[in-house]
């Protein structure tokens, strides 16, 4: 049985007709002429040398022609990668533009993936050709042009009426994943409502099923007129913005394909500092809708967030017992005490 459901302050757009995918490429195809469809792709230079980016390059020299430019825009390159890159997007039909953000002599902006960002748009707006702005992931091992087609084909066709889409899939191939969604950021802006009440602001985060999707579509209207938050803060600022600027039923979510695969960070490490980044960045969010960001606040929320972890822990582990997936609760245990160690900071 599909899942029809509408729940929060956006439209989901579920994926129920597989059959419908080609029309949907070609379709957009027809739409694109008229708008032009931009794709970002932010690259760190670790990315350019991961089997993920040309598999994601090969899916994209296939299939009917709805990109009229792609944006690689890159960080932590050296001037030999920087010169490659070129090579490894050859294949592509639509026009190529390399952006290389952190090379020497280059006053530092941003930094890390919301600079490659940043430098994308910026460059797409100023430009004005393309009417709708896509970005993707340049990680993701699974990636399918047909998704891509489905999120700007949200965005594209005039009768749906939406200005901003972003992608949701499940984090799950062999096991469960998406840990920092699963057991940080979704018990998080639940601890919020518990400490807060209901906001307007978090009512709309907790619309998205995925709000770290990397994915997003948008006009490049409401391109020109986001921020962009630095590092692992990005996803969340720009929800936050959006709903500053957009009406919510001009927003949506697309539903992905299963099995959407990225790379996958090293716990005690990586997803600590992502962590911490995406509490910055919100507690950073609620200041400026006259939320407090005080001691006593943040007490109670860290509070409140162990309360939260310990369900979503639960769920999880019911999730993964009912389906037959491996699924080991001590280290999940361990991580959501990392965690929580970063909301005591």
């Amino acid at each position: 049985m599909s899942d029809f459901a509408q729940t929060g302050l956006i439209c989901t757009l579920q994926r129920l007709n597989d059959g419908h995918l080609a029309k949907i490429e070609r379709d957009l195809a027809g739409l694109a002429t008229e708008q032009g469809i931009a794709l970002v792709l932010p690259c760190h230079g670790g990315d350019l040398e991961r089997p993920a980016l040309a598999h994601i390059v090969a899916e994209l020299a296939e299939g009917p022609r709805f990109l009229r430019e792609i944006v690689v825009s890159m960080n932590g390159v050296t001037a030999e990668q920087f010169e490659r890159a070129e090579g490894r997007f050859a294949a592509l039909p639509m026009r190529r533009t390399f952006l290389w953000n952190d090379r020497p002599g280059v006053a530092a902006g941003i930094g890390g993936k919301g600079g490659n960002v940043a430098a994308a748009l910026r460059h797409l707006v100023g430009e004005g050709t393309c009417g709708i702005i896509a970005t993707q992931d340049a990680d993701v091992a699974s990636f399918r042009r047909q998704d891509l087609a489905r999120l700007c084909y949200a965005v594209a066709e005039p009768r749906l009426g939406f200005e901003f889409a972003k992608m949701y899939y499940p984090r799950v191939t062999d096991r469960l994943y998406g840990r920092v969604s699963r057991l940080f950021l979704a018990p998080l802006l639940q601890a919020l409502v518990r400490v807060a009440g209901h906001q307007p602001l978090l009512g709309f985060l907790l619309s998205f099923r995925y709000p770290l999707s990397g994915e997003v579509a948008m006009t490049r209207e409401t391109a020109a007129a986001l921020p962009v938050a630095a590092g692992w803060g990005l996803e969340v600022g720009q929800l936050c913005e959006v709903f500053r600027q957009l009406d919510p039923r001009r927003v949506c979510q697309v539903g992905g394909g299963a099995g959407y695969d990225h790379k996958h960070q090293p716990a005690t490490t990586a997803l600590a500092g992502m962590a911490a980044e995406i509490a910055a960045e919100l507690f950073r969010q609620l200041g400026a809708e006259g939320l407090p960001a005080d001691a006593a606040f943040r007490r109670a929320v860290a509070a409140a967030y162990r309360r939260e972890a310990a369900l979503a822990l639960h769920r999880s582990a019911s999730l993964a017992l009912i389906n037959d997936l491996p699924f080991d609760e001590n280290s999940e245990r361990e991580m959501i005490a990392v965690f929580a160690g970063t909301l005591d900071q």
